[in-house]
């Protein structure tokens, strides 16, 4: 492998990987975006609060948002990936025998094959995992002054995304 495919292959993982935003980078993102806005900004624009609990002075919140669900099918596997391939194959034989002069003898033969590989399909295959669904949010943790001003953010649960994703939170809050 040359050097120059070496280095593409390292910059093209790197980008990969750098575009994955993390949980770590959300509850950075939250705090940046959040601490010292109103309360009600957030909730207006995210959605209402699931409870609060009232404390002397400030009010805890707990928050989820981005609810919804990823289909995941079922998977198969071959019971038996080792079993020798199978198939069916049939070949005709035509042989003709003909003289065009009585010191000549002509015969020609023509074969004809058609086969199928069955392997595939007559391998027995077994559901490693049944078809579910995937739950994906983002919750979290918000404590607001007196003045209903965020003091603190703390995503408490964040689930995977959509795709590659690895944070819901990531995507609802727009991190990259």
């Amino acid at each position: 492998m040359t050097g120059f495919c070496k280095a593409f292959i390292t910059a093209s993982i790197g980008l990969c990987i750098s575009a994955c935003a993390t949980t770590e980078k959300a509850q950075l993102a939250m705090q940046s975006q959040f601490i010292g806005q109103p309360v009600e900004a957030f909730f207006s624009k995210y959605g209402m609060p699931m409870s609060s609990f009232p404390m002397s002075n400030s009010t805890i919140y707990r928050w989820r948002g981005g609810e919804t669900s990823i289909y995941v099918p079922a998977e198969y596997r071959k019971l038996n990936p080792n079993s020798p391939v199978t198939g069916v194959s049939k070949s005709t034989s035509t042989t003709q025998v003909s003289n065009p002069n009585p010191n000549t003898t002509v015969t020609e033969t023509t074969t004809t094959k058609f086969s199928v590989d069955l392997g595939d399909l007559l391998t027995p295959q077994g559901q490693v995992s049944p078809a579910h669904t995937v739950p994906i949010f983002c919750e979290a943790q918000i404590t607001a002054d007196t003045r209903g001003v965020i003091t603190a953010i703390h995503a408490t649960q964040d689930t995977r995304g959509f795709g590659l994703s690895l944070s819901r939170c990531a995507e609802l809050f727009d991190v990259k």
